[in-house]
């Protein structure tokens, strides 16, 4: 099964990384929906995913395997990506004990350089280091930051507000001991994608209530930011785009067996009363995700509540085009552009502090 799983990867690694004209052939007209067009890799994607003999979690009570299908899956289509990156393993502290964490440096770093809490995307259900490494060494070396991935604790073993708990300690003790990761206080971020991304928000959010140390600055990957969502794009792409409706409701059930907690801010930092005081943030939409009104929306209240934000819509983006990056030309031309506005955040927060300018 494994060997099955990985042969069908790398086949549609391959594919995707045929010349757009070849592609369009193989996947017939373009799809069109509200005026957006939907990239050819993404188009083929689609089309070639049911062809993938992985675990479904839908389909399969065995956790284990569909998490060890997501890394598998994951790593052979994020293979390559940005491998002069230095890379090692440590652990950090959480609520209740250690978790671990992969540190990454740009090529040739030397000295202390801004710092970036990375919590991978999954649905707080799947997904690890393993599954975004090659996310975080693209970061890393496109963004010039040193990453520190997080691994948290996932549902359903482990239930809202487990991951939040894991993400914030993790957050609160890289951030104090920021010279153990090559870096200086004042110069600390977070993101993620997906769940990841709401993470990095709800460490934000509670770093702002709680008026500790907060995030300098926070890169959002097409965030799920509203448990309870019944945004338009729910809708309109609720099935065939890569993530359906049945899976979203699925991780929601697991991520909170109880509903009424996800309508918590800190479960969907959407509905955080106020969201004066966050950092500078960056955004990242995609076109024909189901979470893209709900990433939206948060992107406007950011800047209604005078918050720093640059917004970033990839309108022929499907969810998770990060994990593509390495084999769709579409998905890391999206991601130059997040790591761009990474780069800029992490120089400005560097920058404005004097304590940094002593390197």
């Amino acid at each position: 099964m494994r060997l099955a799983l990985r042969a069908a990867s790398l086949g549609a690694a391959a594919a995707l990384r045929l010349p757009d004209p070849v592609i369009r052939a193989i996947v017939g007209r373009p799809v069109h929906v509200e005026g957006a067009q939907l990239s050819p890799t993404a188009q083929l994607l689609i089309a070639l995913e049911r062809f993938v003999p992985r675990s479904e979690p839908l389909a399969n009570p065995d956790m284990a395997a569909a998490r060890r299908d997501y890394d598998i899956v994951s790593s052979v289509l994020l293979a390559g990506a940005a491998r002069d990156v230095r890379v090692h393993d440590t652990v950090v502290d959480g609520p209740r004990g250690p978790l671990a964490a992969r540190v990454y440096s740009p090529p040739g770093a030397t000295g202390p350089l801004p710092v970036l809490v990375f919590f991978h995307g999954g649905g707080f259900v799947l997904g690890s280091i393993t599954s975004h490494d090659g996310v975080c060494r693209f970061l890393s070396r496109h963004g010039g930051v040193r990453v520190v991935s997080v691994e948290y604790s996932l549902a359903p073993e482990h239930p809202y507000p487990a991951g939040v708990d894991d993400a914030h300690a993790a957050f609160r003790y890289i951030a104090s001991h920021v010279e153990r990761f090559g870096g200086v206080e004042g110069a600390v971020g977070v993101a993620g994608d997906s769940a990841g991304a709401a993470l990095a928000a709800v460490v934000a959010q509670r770093c702002v209530d709680e008026a500790t140390t907060k995030p300098a600055f926070n890169l959002m990957l097409y965030p799920a930011v509203d448990g309870m969502s019944q945004h338009r794009s729910r809708q309109t792409f609720a099935s065939g785009f890569f993530i359906d409706s049945d899976l979203l409701a699925w991780y929601r059930t697991c991520y909170s067996p109880d509903a009424e907690r996800l309508f918590e801010p800190y479960a969907s930092p959407l509905r955080a009363p106020d969201l004066s005081g966050l950092p500078p943030t960056c955004v990242v939409t995609a076109g024909f995700d189901p979470l893209r009104d709900e990433g939206v929306e948060y992107a406007d209240r950011l800047k209604a509540a005078a918050v720093p934000v640059t917004h970033l819509h990839r309108e022929g983006m499907v969810h998770g085009f990060a994990s593509f990056l390495a084999c769709d030309k579409h998905a890391r031309r999206a991601m130059r552009d997040a790591a761009a506005e990474l780069r800029r955040m992490a120089a400005a927060a560097w920058s404005s502090n004097p304590l940094n300018h002593r390197s």
